[in-house]
């Protein structure tokens, strides 16, 4: 606290009185600094006061603004879990209560009444998990998809429609991870299950095929390649070639002390070598830093691989965008019928006649109404098909080409296994006798015993190959050319064509050749032909909670207790599912319990380190106060008395 010196003997008197009221107006200011000080607590109230101090706090503060959104995220995410664990409670309680009426019902000894109840009581648990399905919170499905806000579960025709997603939300808890807020449907209630896992199907390259795309999805990167002819290096920039056709095209143009290079291009495999065919040395290496060629395959730095140079596993990824006269290896697919997808027994024909690329194809079979989820599944590039809708059963089929064979959709073919068909029964056989009885027009019997056989094709090769069936009049036995199941036929005769299950076997059911509650499966005329015409043997259930309970309800309405026992075990699977789901949610909340209480605390520490950084100390503060009090009275006293002072006062 300066108090600027006055020599009246030196000084005019102008200047003396400037520098007075300078002091005063000096007091003044550090006086009311200090009110501001005492009337907020804060000791540095602008940058100016103390820059040292205002930078420390502008970085302290917003560590406290981020603390502060950390507390309000867990706030809200709190009861993000509070609400999924409760619907999650819901569908454990239903499917218990379900499982319940499973084993009761899996007697033969029970009424039509007694059936009726444990059937209402069923739907009763279908309802309950239909409802905990469509639970919404701030208007955000829990289950349903964390962007949907309308029901995503619907009643469409005895069975339940899907048309939610699997989004989940994700906030900023600490830590530096991102933490979900929800599940999906598929997690909690095995909706979206699986239907048809597709076969790979291995994309060509092609001038088109982007570098990134190449070795599988590895990817080239493009850069500088020095070649030699056994002299100095020269380089090649490729730095800007986008495709692998712009490799070609760079390197087809280069000239090597007066021999061009030559680059080609095949399903798998790159090649480099002199245009002219003939021998010699061909250096291929990177510069410092690249790895185009080594990505490429062609690296030979010393020459000593005589050309041509020859890079193999070069075949690109599969994309949506990847075209169809790609796929199969570079060989391309006839998707000449389209593709029939039966849902439920309704058949939806897709056509694929426009589709050149294999996101054309996923378009065609999401927009077809078979309620249908058609993904791509780049890491394996193949294609995946959900069910979106519960309670019915889908079958994916050819429509008279071989469209769903070529992009490996077809849910029944040749090597499916007769251990999967009736739901993961398989097939009940005679121990002593034919399991099978195929009857010409002729009369001809074929008796076929299945012992041993494992798939399809065994079927179809024991049928073919049976020693009475080598005639002109044989029967021929094939994939039915629309749809799924197999298709006899034989030349018409005085007979049918027939097919029969003697004893206690259910092969010809189960195959598709007897249809449901018939003893014999009898064949058509049909172009010249007797055709007996089967159905699928391997529909796919949709899976799922849902799908399991409406199975149920009707199992137990209709006395089948075969397919209770089946639906006892999904049960458990349902129920294990939706539990371990719902400890999941447990974990999350434990954890973010714990998040909150260290945000909490660094919220503190924060504050602390801010108090001290811009906090006054109110006892230096009065005191200080005390003093520029002092100042500014002995400033206003030394102001009174200079000012009386006159020329007078020397005389």
């Amino acid at each position: 606290m300066a108090i600027l010196p006055v020599n009246t003997t030196r000084t005019s008197t102008p200047l003396a009185t400037q520098r007075l009221l300078f002091q005063l107006n000096a007091d003044q200011v550090e006086l009311q600094r200090t009110y501001d000080q005492l009337s907020t607590g804060r000791r540095v109230l602008r940058v100016s006061d103390d820059p040292a101090s205002a930078g420390r706090a502008l970085v302290l503060q917003r560590g406290i603004d981020r603390t502060d959104q950390l507390q309000r995220n867990a706030q809200a995410t709190e009861a993000f879990y509070q609400s999924t664990d409760d619907a999650l409670a819901r569908i454990d309680d239903a499917l218990i209560q379900a499982r319940g009426v499973a084993v009761e019902a899996a007697q033969n000894v029970l009424s039509e009444d007694e059936r009726a109840a444990l059937s209402a009581t069923v739907q009763q648990a279908l309802n309950s998990v239909f409802t905990a399905g469509n639970v919404m919170f701030r208007d955000h499905q829990l289950l349903g998809g964390i962007l949907e806000s309308e029901n995503a579960l619907n009643w469409i025709d005895g069975g339940v429609h899907f048309s939610g997603t699997e989004a989940v939300g994700n906030t900023k808890l600490g830590g530096g991870v991102s933490t979900a807020i929800n599940v999906s449907a598929s997690e909690s209630l095995g909706l979206l299950s699986t239907v048809v896992t597709g076969d790979s199907l291995g994309a060509g390259l092609a001038r088109d095929t982007r570098l990134v795309d190449m070795k599988a999805g590895k990817g080239v990167q493009p850069g500088i390649i020095r070649v030699s002819d056994g002299g100095n290096f020269q380089t090649i920039d490729l730095s800007r070639a986008a495709t692998i056709g712009d490799v070609e095209d760079i390197i087809d143009q280069y000239d090597l002390n007066g021999r061009r290079l030559s680059f080609s291009i095949t399903n798998d495999t790159v090649r480099l070598e002199y245009s002219d065919g003939l021998p010699g040395t061909l250096a291929v290496d990177d510069v410092p830093g690249g790895t185009t060629a080594s990505d490429l395959g062609l690296s030979n730095p010393q020459g000593f691989t005589a050309p041509p140079l020859t890079g193999t596993g070069m075949a690109p990824r599969v994309t949506t965008e990847t075209r169809i006269d790609q796929l199969a290896d570079g060989a391309g697919l006839d998707l000449t019928g389209g593709l029939q997808i039966s849902r439920g027994g309704q058949d939806f024909d897709i056509d694929l006649s426009e589709a050149e690329t294999l996101g054309d194809v996923l378009i065609a079979i999401n927009r077809s109404d078979a309620d249908v989820q058609a993904e791509l599944d780049q890491s394996a590039g193949r294609i995946v098909l959900k069910a979106q809708r519960s309670g019915v059963d889908y079958s994916i089929g050819e429509n008279g080409g071989v469209a769903a064979s070529s992009l490996g959709i077809r849910s029944s073919d040749e090597q499916t296994r007769l251990s999967e068909l009736g739901g993961g029964r398989g097939l009940v056989l005679n121990s002593q006798d034919d399991d099978l009885v195929i009857t010409r027009p002729d009369g001809v019997q074929l008796g076929i015993n299945l012992e041993g056989a494992e798939t399809i094709q065994d079927v179809i090769d024991l049928i073919s190959n049976h020693p009475d069936n080598q005639d002109s009049l044989r029967v021929l036995v094939r994939l039915n050319a629309v749809g799924n199941g197999l298709e006899l036929e034989a030349p018409p005769g005085a007979g049918n064509l027939e097919v029969s299950q003697p004893g206690l076997s259910d092969a010809g059911s189960q195959l598709g050749l007897i249809p449901d509650g018939e003893t014999v499966g009898t064949g058509e005329l049909s172009g010249g032909s007797m055709r007996l015409v089967g159905g699928d043997y391997d529909p796919q259930e949709a899976g799922g909670a849902l799908d399991t309970l409406i199975r149920l309800q009707r199992a137990v309405l209709d006395g089948d207790v075969e397919e209770i026992s089946l639906l006892q075990e999904r049960l458990d699977v349902d129920l294990d599912r939706s539990s371990r789901t719902r400890g999941r949610v447990g974990v999350w909340s434990q954890n973010l319990q714990q998040l909150s209480e260290a945000n909490a605390q660094e919220s503190l520490l924060l504050q602390s380190q801010l108090s001290d950084e811009i906090d006054a100390d109110l006892a230096t503060v009065i005191s200080e106060m005390t003093s520029r009090q002092t100042a500014l009275e002995a400033s206003m006293r030394l102001i009174g008395q200079t000012s009386q002072i006159t020329v007078l006062n020397y005389l």
